[in-house]
């Protein structure tokens, strides 16, 4: 399977992460392009946008301003529009991260393809961790998984990044097991080294 395209690093990347209430997903997405379209005419520029789907709807969107913030010089995190303040619980957190890999999304590149998810909380050093996992992504993408992106926030010591496959979540661990016997992602053993903790849920891939 081949590696999806690589895309330049925006300058200004932003991860803004929240939970839609349940049942509320279809409320939400019926309502998100408007959202969109604010965002964009505030001068965002949006490049991914993803929804777990094993509990309460939580959104992952990656965005990036030039400056960071709102052209008026409001903080962050972004403002949760008054549309849409009944379906989304007051969660939100957005925070400048720095864009280790990225891609977009296509209806072709998603057709049949779900996304994994995974948060990590990294000790050790980061130019350790991401020495590792660089030589981890190669060997991910040679068994289908798919990078979709990967960005670092640094002053939270979190990584969060996500890759691909053709199948379900429940033939996720089915999937990886000849990943995971490779003798290449063996030897790559030690990252576990440089994860305090992690977490990974499946996710729908929405396209912007």
């Amino acid at each position: 399977m081949d590696a999806l395209p690589r895309l330049p690093a925006p300058p200004g990347m932003l991860l803004h992460r929240f939970t839609v209430k349940p049942r509320h997903l279809d409320d939400w997405l019926a309502l998100w392009p408007a959202e969109a379209d604010g965002l964009r005419d505030s001068g965002f520029t949006l490049h991914r946008l993803f929804v777990e789907t094993d509990a309460e709807p939580k959104v992952t969107l990656l965005a990036s301003h030039p400056e960071g913030l709102f052209p008026d010089g409001s903080t962050l995190p972004v403002r949760q529009p008054a549309a849409l303040a009944p379906h989304v619980f007051r969660n939100a957190v957005t925070r400048p991260v720095r864009c280790e890999l990225l891609t977009s999304a296509s209806e072709s590149s998603i057709d049949g393809r779900i996304a994994i998810m995974r948060r990590y909380a990294i000790v050790g050093g980061w130019d350790r961790f991401l020495a590792i996992w660089e030589r981890i992504v190669p060997v991910r993408e040679r068994y289908g998984f798919r990078c979709l992106f990967a960005v670092s926030d640094v002053p939270h010591d979190l990584f969060t990044w996500a890759f691909d496959f053709a199948g379900a979540w429940e033939n996720f661990p089915d999937a990886q097991r000849g990943y995971y016997a490779d003798p290449e992602r063996v030897s790559l053993r030690e990252v576990f080294h440089h994860m305090a903790d992690y977490s990974i849920h499946p996710a729908r891939q929405l396209l912007l």
